[in-house]
C-alpha cells in the first residue's frame, strides 16, 4: 500500500481535515523549539545578576508557616543570585550560583543545574529534568532526583511571564509555586516571586517564601567576573567559594543525550500521533447517492430498451397482419381513410359490431393471421397503447392514431410482402422460359439431319 499513501493523507478534498488542523500536539510541521513555541522564552534567555529576600520561620525553617504580616518567628535574610539561562532548541539549561552570605544554614554559596525541555504538547510550556547542585568542598556535587510521580512544568502564561509548578522533592513535601515577570520591553529588568506551601494539621500554609530582582548582564566575561567580585564584596571565604569557570557536568552528573530524549520531543517520539485518514461522511453519501442514481439509470436505460423494443415487437405483428388484407400501398400515410375504416370494422367483426374494437376481437385479428405467434404479455401492451382513453374499447380515432405510429413498421411488412409475391412470379416466369427452349429444341432439326436428306434427294 505504499504507493497509495498519499492518496489517503488527511486534508485532502476527499478525507477527513487533519487534528494538526486545529490541534498543534498532532502538527508534525509545528516546531518543538522552545523560542518558536513562546516569545518569552527568547526575551528571558541570558545572564543575570538578582538581590533578593528569603522569609523562614526561625524556629522551624522546613515546615513552619510564614504569616503574611510581620511576626516575631519570621526571619528574614538576603542573597544575591547570579543566573545563566541559555535555551538551545527544545532545551533549557539554567546554571545559578546562590550567595547567601548571613544565612543560619550553611553553605553560604551553592550552585545549581536545572534541564528542562519542551513538551509534546507544544504549548510553550517546559519539564524539568533532575537537577545538579554543588556545594564548596565536595569533590563531586550532588544531584537532585525528583519522584517519578513529580512533574515540574513551566508554563509560559505571556510573553512577559513563566510559571513554575510541581511538587516539592526529598522528605519535605509540598508545593512549589514560582513566577518570574520581565519588567521592561527587552527583558533587562525580571522580577521572580519563590512560593513553597505545606499542609500543616490539615491546613496549607505557605513555609517559604523569596522574593529576587534581577538585572541583566552583557556578556559571559562580565557575568563572571561579577560572581568573583561578590565573593569578595561579600567576605566569602577561598574554601566557601565555587569556580563559576568550572563546568560540573564534566563530574558525568548532568542529563546523557539517552536521559534527555525521555522528554526532548525533538528526539522522541510523541503520542499524539494523527490518525489513519478516513473518508469524509459527505463523500462517503455522495458516492453511496452517485452509485444509486446511476444504477437507476442503468435500469431506467434497460426498462426504456425493453419497452422499445416490446413496442417495436408488437407495432411489427400488427403492421404485418394488417398488411395481409389492407390495399397494398407504400406506407401508412398513403392510405386513404376509406381504407383505414374497412380495416378497422374488419378487426371489429364481432356480435356487436359497435364501431368499437374490444381487447378479444384485436386478440382474434392477431391470432388469425400469417404475421406470427405474439405473446400474451406483448399483446397487453399492444392493447394498452393503442386504447389511449383506458376504458378497455379502442376507437377509430386510436386506431388511426396507432396506425400513424405504426407507419415505419407498416413500410417494413409491405416490403416484405412485395418481395415474398415477386419471387414466385420470377420463379414461374424462369421455369417458363426453360419450358419454351426445351420445345424450340425439339421442333427445330439439326444441321447434320437437314444435310442428309438433301443428298439423298439428289440422288
Amino acid at each position: 500500500f505504499a504507493p497509495y499513501a498519499s492518496a489517503i493523507r488527511c486534508g485532502r478534498p476527499l478525507t477527513n481535515e487533519c487534528l494538526g488542523a486545529t490541534d498543534i500536539r498532532y502538527d508534525p510541521e509545528a516546531s518543538n523549539d522552545a523560542e518558536d513555541q513562546a516569545e518569552v522564552w527568547k526575551r528571558a534567555d541570558g545572564l543575570f545578576r538578582g538581590e533578593g529576600i528569603v522569609r523562614v520561620n526561625i524556629f522551624n525553617p522546613l515546615n513552619a508557616p510564614i504569616p503574611a504580616l510581620p511576626d516575631p518567628s519570621v526571619f528574614e535574610f538576603s542573597f544575591v543570585d547570579f543566573a545563566n539561562y541559555t535555551i538551545t532548541g527544545s532545551r533549557q539549561i539554567v546554571t545559578s550560583y546562590l550567595i547567601v552570605p548571613d544565612t543560619p544554614l550553611p553553605p553560604r554559596v551553592t550552585q545549581r543545574l536545572a534541564f528542562a525541555t519542551t513538551t509534546y504538547e507544544k504549548d510553550g510550556s517546559l519539564i524539568s529534568l533532575p537537577s545538579v547542585v554543588a556545594i564548596p568542598g565536595e569533590e563531586r556535587p550532588s544531584q537532585t532526583f525528583f519522584d517519578n510521580d513529580v512533574e515540574l512544568r513551566s508554563y509560559a502564561v505571556d510573553e512577559n511571564t513563566v510559571y513554575l509548578s510541581g511538587e516539592v522533592s526529598g522528605t519535605v513535601r509540598g508545593i512549589n509555586s514560582i513566577t518570574n515577570v520581565c519588567l521592561d520591553e527587552q527583558c533587562n529588568q525580571m522580577q521572580e516571586s519563590f512560593d513553597t506551601f505545606q499542609t500543616i494539621n490539615g491546613t496549607v500554609q505557605r513555609v517559604f517564601a523569596s522574593e529576587t530582582s534581577y538585572t541583566r548582564i552583557a556578556t559571559g566575561e562580565e557575568w563572571i567576573n561579577a560572581i568573583l567580585a561578590e565573593y569578595d564584596t561579600l567576605g566569602i571565604n577561598p574554601d566557601e567559594r565555587i569556580d563559576p569557570s568550572i563546568d560540573i557536568c564534566a563530574a558525568g552528573l548532568c542529563p546523557t543525550e539517552e536521559e534527555w530524549c525521555q522528554t526532548d520531543p525533538n528526539c522522541s517520539e510523541s503520542p499524539y500521533q494523527e490518525p489513519p485518514a478516513r473518508v469524509k461522511q459527505s463523500v462517503i453519501a455522495g458516492f453511496t447517492v452517485a452509485g444509486i442514481l446511476l444504477f437507476t439509470a442503468v435500469l431506467y436505460a434497460i426498462h426504456r430498451y425493453l419497452v422499445a423494443a416490446q413496442a417495436h415487437r408488437y407495432r411489427a405483428t400488427f403492421a404485418r397482419r394488417i398488411a395481409e388484407t389492407i390495399d397494398m400501398r407504400a406506407s401508412v400515410r398513403n392510405l386513404t381513410p376509406e381504407a383505414l375504416a374497412k380495416e378497422f370494422e374488419r378487426i371489429d367483426e364481432g356480435v356487436a359490431r359497435d364501431g368499437k374494437i374490444s381487447k378479444e376481437e384485436l386478440w382474434e385479428f392477431i391470432s388469425s393471421g400469417k404475421a406470427g405467434e405474439m405473446k400474451r404479455h406483448d399483446f397487453n401492451a399492444l392493447f394498452a397503447s393503442m386504447d389511449l382513453d383506458n376504458n378497455g374499447e379502442v376507437d377509430f380515432v386510436e386506431f388511426c392514431a396507432f396506425m400513424a405510429r405504426c407507419d415505419e413498421e407498416y413500410r417494413a411488412a409491405r416490403r416484405r410482402s412485395s418481395v415474398g409475391l415477386q419471387q414466385p412470379s420470377r420463379l414461374v416466369a424462369h421455369r417458363l422460359s426453360d419450358a419454351v427452349s426445351q420445345l424450340r429444341s425439339i421442333d427445330e432439326p439439326s444441321e447434320e439431319v437437314t444435310g442428309g436428306d438433301e443428298g439423298k434427294e439428289e440422288e
